[in-house]
């Protein structure tokens, strides 16, 4: 009771202040704040409910149907916080599943309750765990490892190292929350909640500014990092959309974004599993592949798919590309310059060509 006492005012106010960075951030997507400000307005009234069923345990008799309710409220939420917050990580799109299990679950939930086999209050008014207790753990655990396969699909974008810590902080998630339910007397699950969702919080945001908000590939800082611990036998790729300023100038700046979504996608669809992608200038972007990448092959596949896309627009766009590999005794500088020579030529060369062309027609 006097560690709940003690811990309790912290986690309302660890809750209020994340309630408020939430609604101020303005770097993490739509749904992710709209899964954060839930959740953590959730677990504000999870942890009241539970609150209250402590207070309530022994009380009164005349307290029964509070402390019932109190019980009842704080189980039937805690998965269904966790399953929602884990869809909004996936941005809502796979609902299906998750709307499905929580029907499952609330149907499962309410038997065992009516039938005193998860929890039931005595006629004294105190507090017992009832013999099927655990498949109540069993779904708590299920909604958590929901959380790690949506945390790991929204990391697949990133490096290594985000997937590899969303493993280590679902693992955290899972053992910090699995000691209550060896003994019910220590009130520790609604802290590793709070606390690993202010950890997740601060992943996101971390996560959110590497990439580039208007075509959603990695950003100019990402590359600037990463371009430094360029390793041998990879391959720099540049890309640079050509007469980029006229298309703004002639056509306003939101088809210009709308150009810039486009280049993206046939960026990201071709070389994304090679590789990654990076925005790095107003109209330029960059891919560093792995070593067994076939740059050739996947240049071509390029220029297919970006013709796929662009056919119907109702103006015209090209993009030029030049690519270097880096050779051991070659310098990170020397690669990006030659891979920039290189597409700059490839630029020059569209244009010698364009003009010999319209010659020749005028002629």
């Amino acid at each position: 009771m006097s560690q709940y006492l003690y811990t309790t005012p912290l986690l309302f106010i660890t809750i209020f202040c994340m309630l408020f960075l939430t609604a101020t951030n303005q770097y993490i997507s739509r749904d992710h704040k709209k899964g954060f400000f839930i959740v953590f307005l959730g677990e504000f009234f999870i942890i009241v409910f539970e609150m209250a069923s402590i207070f309530l345990n022994g009380a009164s008799p005349d307290f029964k149907p509070l402390h019932f309710l109190s019980n009842y409220l704080g189980f039937l939420l805690s998965p269904i916080m966790i399953v929602f917050f884990a869809a909004s990580i996936g941005k809502f799109h796979r609902l299906k599943g998750p709307i499905i299990a929580i029907g499952v679950y609330f149907i499962l939930f309410n038997i065992l309750v009516s039938t005193k086999q998860l929890f039931f209050i005595d006629i004294n008014n105190t507090y017992h765990r009832g013999n099927l207790f655990f498949l109540y753990m069993v779904s708590f655990f299920a909604a958590v490892t929901y959380l790690l396969y949506e945390t790991l699909r929204y990391s697949q974008k990133g490096f290594l190292q985000h997937r590899i810590f969303a493993c280590l902080l679902s693992v955290c998630f899972i053992v910090s929350c699995s000691i209550q339910s060896f003994n019910s007397a220590v009130y520790t699950t609604r802290i590793a909640v709070v606390f690993n969702l202010c950890i997740y919080y601060a992943y996101d945001v971390e996560f959110t500014n590497l990439f580039d908000r208007l075509t959603g590939v990695l950003n100019q800082g990402t590359y600037l990092r990463k371009i430094k611990k360029l390793k041998p036998q990879q391959t720099l790729v540049i890309l640079d959309i050509d007469n980029f300023k006229d298309i703004n100038d002639n056509y306003g700046h939101q088809l210009g974004d709308s150009c810039l979504c486009i280049v993206s996608q046939a960026v990201k669809s071709t070389f994304g599993n090679y590789g990654h992608c990076y925005r790095i200038g107003g109209d330029e972007f960059a891919v560093i592949l792995r070593k067994e990448s076939k740059v050739e092959s996947l240049i071509t596949r390029f220029e297919r798919n970006f013709a796929d896309k662009t056919k119907e627009l109702s103006y015209q766009v090209n993009v030029s590309i030049g690519y270097a590999k880096y050779e051991i005794n070659d310098s990170v500088e020397s690669v990006v310059q030659c891979a920039d020579f290189n597409m700059y030529n490839n630029k020059k060369a569209k244009k010698a060509l364009k003009a010999t062309l319209e010659t020749t027609v005028k002629k």
